[in-house]
């Protein structure tokens, strides 16, 4: 970009921001009698928390410490987020959407217009995930699991009694990424290195939004929404346009029909213009990508830093499958596999908060507390989860918490990762969980079975394990960090 344009270029990104600023600070919700964590004004308490609020965790910890059962309000850069306690938990997962709504706050966060330019509320896409997903499962598990060792034998490659240090947080959105297109586009476009570019991009544009929380008008400077698209259509279009006209000339079956999400939603959805189409991709893979593949970084991470565990978790994976095989049925039988993951969920988590709502009218709690039209809420997740109210020991990683927990309780699958409960909200809560958690559960435990069985892990040079980024309301694996794998002798 030529470096007359660039003070231009920044002056008005500055000024757009400034505008966005002014705009919300006049129209946002009354609310003064809630306390605040934090500066008192709302601009003084965004720069208190050093603009990228890389100290919000400490403010969303601190406000759940001073009141225990109460709400407390932090402030971002254009609004105040109210911060509900677990109390409030099923008041708000019952409520409906013309009360506390999911889709509105989601697309306050991540901007839907200009991130993926389609409504993330379409009913039929969550539709598609938590009933044809999760019913095909037990049948495409075979594809899920040669997708992963296939990637795993792509880029974790060492040679026997050699470690070789891997970078985790870009080889582990690689995998994920292919392990997740296998079942929303199939082959070969899973693989294709253009597309998991695409993807890859994509992803650290809608964090951008997410973290950050741009405002419209700087969000739709920033995704280039339009060149994504054409760039996605440039690699999807014939394999679209293909499927199109199978569909026109045969009608809802043919000889070898793919069986994955896209030509689910070409069956269901009757959309045939590639670009929502091509939008459509880009959206659900997303959410499946990012969560996904941070928290399989932060188990890695937790794997490498305990090696001694390894040996446990292999036990159970060789045991379960050398009686049922590599089957989805068989995952649900890895109890220490399922409990390592669900513990680096509790432990690192991906944000600070979760199960965000906006107030769509005004609305008074059981508590008497009064939530005004307009309010952003959510609630402090990551304080949550190391609560010593609820879990023994929470600031200690415990690889088998819940595996014993199980165990001693006789609680058959309240257990479960994939099981959403007031204590643990990884998953979300209510009717708004999250429709492809069995899904990535499925992802998460066969890339972990498959890496305890077939590697050695541990961290660089024996360091301490590096520290996980808390970037505004966002909790990222290290972009630097590396383990160390060496393929196992036997």
């Amino acid at each position: 970009m030529d470096s007359l344009f660039m003070p231009y270029l920044v002056t008005g990104v500055c000024a757009a921001i400034v505008v966005a600023c002014s705009f919300n600070l006049l129209r946002r919700p009354n609310l003064s009698h809630i306390p605040v964590v934090g500066h008192s004004s709302l601009l003084a308490s965004y720069w208190y928390t050093k603009g990228l609020e890389v100290d919000l965790a400490r403010l969303a910890q601190e406000g759940f410490d001073k009141y225990r059962s109460g709400v407390f309000r932090v402030a971002n850069l254009t609004h105040w987020v109210v911060y509900f306690h677990r109390s409030h938990l099923e008041q708000v997962a019952r409520a409906s959407e013309a009360d506390f709504s999911a889709f509105h706050a989601s697309d306050n966060s991540l901007k839907t217009e200009y991130t993926f330019g389609i409504k993330m509320d379409e009913p039929l896409q969550r539709l598609l995930i938590r009933s044809d997903l999760t019913r095909s499962l037990p049948n495409l598990y075979a594809d899920v699991r040669d997708e992963i060792v296939a990637a795993c034998n792509d880029l974790l490659n060492p040679k026997y009694n050699e470690w070789e240090a891997i970078s985790v947080a870009r080889v582990n959105l690689t995998i994920v990424c292919r392990a997740t297109n296998r079942i929303f586009v199939g082959l070969p476009l899973c693989r294709d290195s253009d597309w998991i570019d695409l993807n890859f991009f994509c992803h650290l544009f809608n964090l951008l939004c997410f973290t950050m929380k741009l405002d419209r008008l700087v969000a739709k400077f920033v995704t280039n929404l339009s060149g994504r698209t054409k760039r996605g259509i440039a690699l999807t279009g014939s394999i679209i346009k293909e499927r199109l006209q199978h569909m026109k000339e045969e009608g809802t079956d043919w000889c070898n029909k793919p069986n994955d999400f896209l030509q689910w939603w070409l069956d269901t959805s009757q959309e045939t213009c590639l670009t929502m189409v091509m939008r459509r991709l880009l959206a659900v893979n997303f959410p499946a990508i990012h969560s996904t593949s941070t928290t399989f970084s932060e188990a890695l991470l937790n794997l490498a830093r305990n090696p001694h565990h390894i040996q446990e978790l292999r036990d159970e994976v060789e045991a379960v499958v050398s009686e049922h095989g590599w089957t989805k049925g068989a995952l649900s039988k890895m109890h220490k596999v399922d409990s390592f993951l669900k513990e680096s969920q509790r432990f690192e988590g991906i944000g600070v908060f979760g199960f965000p709502r906006k107030a769509m009218s005004d609305i008074t709690l059981a508590d008497g507390t009064f939530i005004p039209q307009g309010t952003i809420l959510s609630f402090p997740l990551y304080a949550m989860h190391h609560d010593d109210a609820v879990y023994e020991n929470p600031h200690v990683f415990e690889p088998f918490r819940f595996a014993d927990m199980r165990r001693k309780e006789f609680a058959g699958s309240k257990h479960h990762m994939v099981t959403v409960t007031p204590d643990m909200l990884a998953f979300g809560f209510g009717t708004h969980a999250c429709p492809g958690r069995f899904f990535a559960a499925t992802v998460l435990k066969t890339l972990l079975a498959h890496i305890v069985i077939s590697y050695d892990v541990k961290l660089e040079d024996e360091k301490s394990r590096p520290n996980t980024l808390h970037l505004g309301r966002s909790i990222l694996p290290n972009p630097a960090a590396k383990v160390m794998f060496r393929k196992r002798a036997n």
